[in-house]
């Protein structure tokens, strides 16, 4: 029995330092696939920024040019192009309402399919997945012809709403999946202490879904920003965004490096910020959302 014993604990004692070994490699090999989609991740966007400083001439030399020496003319060339500047103060406008609008719509439709429960709900909301799901290309002449009738081609009031209607689908679909994770108890104890329905949407129910409300703007404004094929269609020459200039320094007999990523940086660097912005109103927002006992 004590030699049994002994052979047990020795076993055991082999058996340690091999899990341990295993647990390593794991924990190694996890973060080198960590380092892996970093690199994947952040690699574009230095690309971006270094190229943006690149001179003209080193974007043609063979092989690439790692090493340079950096300017800014790029930069000065694009800031002084006044049509850049607008198609610049476009592209704010046109993401920022359409962001705003989508939300105010999207906020209120979708708590009403979460809380008023009548025939044809379940139904409505999946109609909402479904018309999310139906290709954006196939939706720029219907809405050309439904603008040029109203007099909204080759306006911002016309491609904010483009942008709009394009966007509701899924921010109500996001924003309804947060409307149904929060107790009914919730609203309704709002209401016996005397608070109104918009009350009870403005003060209880938007403070706790302020996550998903972070989400669907970042998603939707990233969405707006970048956006192309509708600037191109239903904008004129005066409301084009920041992607239909971007396409202009491609032509058929050369690109223009150097105005395509400086622009290209100006499109890239708002889009970080927002997103370290929202990062923290997440953060915020799941703590002041929290529900205490």
């Amino acid at each position: 029995m004590a030699s049994s014993a002994r052979v047990g604990v020795s076993s055991g004692s082999r058996a340690l330092p091999s899990i341990r070994t295993t647990e390593l490699g794991w924990s190694a090999l996890k973060y080198a696939l960590v380092v892996v989609v970093l690199f994947c991740l952040l690699l574009p966007i230095y690309w971006i920024f270094s190229s943006s400083i690149k001179p003209e001439r080193d974007f043609f030399v063979n092989p690439p040019a790692f090493v340079f020496q950096p300017t800014l003319i790029n930069y000065e060339r694009t800031l002084s192009d006044l049509q850049f500047l607008t198609y610049l103060r476009n592209s704010v406008i046109v993401s920022f309402a359409a962001t705003g609008l989508t939300l105010v719509v999207a906020s209120l439709a979708a708590h009403g399919l979460a809380r008023f429960y009548f025939p044809g709900a379940k139904v409505i909301a999946i109609a909402i997945l479904a018309a999310r799901l139906v290709p954006g290309a196939t939706m720029v002449m219907p809405y050309y012809v439904l603008f040029r009738w109203y007099g909204l081609v080759n306006t911002i009031p016309g491609l904010i709403l483009a942008y709009v209607g394009f966007s509701l689908p899924f921010a109500c679909w996001l924003l309804y999946g947060f409307f149904l994770e929060i107790p009914s108890d919730v609203e309704d104890s709002a209401r016996i202490d005397g608070c109104s329905d918009f009350g009870v949407f403005w003060r209880i129910v938007l403070p706790l879904t302020r996550p998903g409300l972070a989400a669907a703007a970042i998603l939707v404004f990233l969405g707006t920003w970048n956006e192309f094929l509708f600037a191109l269609v239903l904008a004129g020459r005066d409301t084009r965004t920041l992607p239909v200039y971007l396409a202009t320094f491609i032509s058929e007999r050369t690109v223009f490096w150097g105005s395509l990523f400086s622009v290209a940086s100006f499109m890239v660097l708002p889009c970080l910020v927002l997103v370290l912005l929202v990062q923290r109103s997440l953060v915020r927002g799941l703590t002041a959302g929290a529900v205490k006992g």
